[in-house]
């Protein structure tokens, strides 16, 4: 590839990822809490709500890609101008979620939910599919593929982090002394949707001079009918680097789903952390991004995609129940105190480092993944593969919401309940299916990924052989 890239590329392609943290942040930790806690809409039907708003976007995933793998522009090539259409409407859906007109009680909040949560993902899916395929055109080196998706990682992270502490530490902190809690959610969606649209915005301009260096699209994939965007995806599970991909994100998503949308309950419940004590959690992820970045360069540089995916993801599901299992059995300080946030914080950073870690090096896999395709097909389908991705993921991830509202129901918090309302009984059904149940979802995902293979990587350990024949 022609005009190698630079750091300020890398990074103003990583800032694109402020977008997709934006709504993440939102989604998995302040939105079901903001409706279920404050707005009064059982945990049941909200996961439900979320779970419809997902299939009702999962259309637009394949129809997207598909567009945007075909499109041509000289000016803006097949991934930009799609990027840059959905800057207002991701930043306005966003705003709007967190708004809902006043006197809304249950058919109304429901209804509210699913259109605005549809309107969200819809309008993103124009800026992410365009944006993911892009990690497998800017560069064509296996090792170099994963800095760019690393790059995409630290930023995706420090937007979501930098809102989340903004949240905790000065807007919901400042509403509850206001005795108006419902505005510091929804001032929430006010900084989300100037995060992502000032993502959005350097993402595209820092990048257009790549554009006559991206991947074109060729004269039959021009001519390609508008059903192989869902053909497509049935193509793409023939291939079997894809279709253990596609299987190993659906079990690992599912879990991070079910994951997230209970973090705040057993932050607030089973933790007793108050708002700042939140807020200093979500640092310790900022933290783990360092040695996450540092661990993965270098032991995928070693070891390959396959086996550090691996590694990573048994140490993640070992770790991330400890202090779960420690708060269960009496031997964790007492809630809400210094010193169980300071045990708390110890393994979050740990947990997070191989977490992140390993979801960079899925991301990665993706790009390799894209030439498996091509080899197959003649076609860089990089914006329909990673909608495929995508289309899974969210359905997964929207699975996940609806277990976590199941399990919250299951546990007792099927209404909106404070700590005197809290017995034990209903504090160890939340551990147990917080902390050992997350992770046997992870160890599931770990043997469905120790069946990848893919030509890049076979190429990358041949490279590696070669080395260390030279060297001895």
């Amino acid at each position: 590839m022609q005009n190698a890239l630079n750091k300020s590329t890398k990074n103003a392609y990583g800032m694109g990822q402020f977008a997709w943290a934006a709504k993440d942040s939102c989604f998995h930790y302040f939105l079901f809490f903001y409706y279920t806690q404050i707005l009064g809409m059982s945990p049941s039907i909200a996961g439900l709500a979320a779970l419809l708003s997902i299939i009702a976007d999962a259309i637009s995933d394949p129809i997207v890609g598909y567009f945007s793998d075909k499109s041509q522009s000289r000016r803006w090539g097949r991934r930009h101008g799609f990027m840059a259409l959905s800057i207002l409407p991701v930043s306005l859906s966003l705003f709007a979620i967190f708004n809902p007109p006043a006197g809304l009680h249950d058919g109304g909040l429901f209804a509210w939910y699913i259109g605005s949560a549809i309107l969200v993902r819809t309008a993103l899916t124009f800026f992410v599919v365009p944006h993911m395929a892009m990690a497998a055109e800017l560069s064509d080196d296996y090792h170099e593929r994963t800095n760019i998706v690393l790059h995409r990682t630290f930023w995706g992270y420090a937007g979501g982090i930098s809102l989340q502490v903004l949240a905790w530490f000065i807007l919901i902190p400042t509403a509850t002394s206001n005795g108006d809690i419902a505005s510091g959610y929804q001032n929430i969606g006010l900084a989300a949707a100037l995060l992502a649209a000032v993502g959005m915005a350097i993402a595209v301009w820092g990048t257009r001079s790549r554009i006559p260096y991206l991947k074109q699209a060729t004269s039959e994939q021009k001519s390609r009918a508008w059903y192989c965007a869902f053909t497509d995806i049935i193509q793409f599970f023939k291939i079997p680097s894809a279709r253990i991909l596609f299987f190993g994100s659906l079990i690992l998503v599912c879990g991070m789903g079910t994951a997230n949308t209970m973090l705040l309950h057993v932050n607030t419940f089973f933790y007793g952390f108050s708002s700042t004590q939140t807020g200093a959690f979500m640092l310790c992820v900022f933290v783990a991004l360092i040695p996450a970045t540092i661990l993965t360069m270098k032991i995928t540089a070693q070891m390959g995609k396959r086996r550090t995916l691996m590694l990573f993801l048994i140490t993640a599901a070992l770790v991330g129940p400890i202090p779960v299992l420690a708060r269960i059995y009496g031997f964790a300080p007492a809630p809400g105190t210094a010193n169980l946030l300071i045990l708390v914080c110890l393994f979050v950073v740990i947990h997070q480092t191989f977490f992140i870690g390993a979801m960079s090096i899925t991301a990665s896999m993706a790009a390799d993944v894209a030439d498996d395709v091509e080899a197959e097909s003649g076609l860089r389908q990089e914006g329909s593969l990673n909608s495929a991705l995508m289309l899974i993921q969210k359905v997964t991830f929207g699975a996940g919401t609806l277990c976590a509202g199941f399990i919250l129901d299951f546990a007792g918090f099927s209404d909106s309940v404070d700590a005197s309302g809290i017995t034990m009984d209903m504090l160890a059904r939340l551990g147990w299916a917080y902390g050992p149940g997350i992770s046997l979802i992870v160890l599931g995902s770990v043997y469905v990924f120790s069946l990848y293979r893919s030509r890049r990587e076979g190429e990358a350990f041949r490279e590696m052989d070669k080395r260390a024949i030279a060297a001895s």
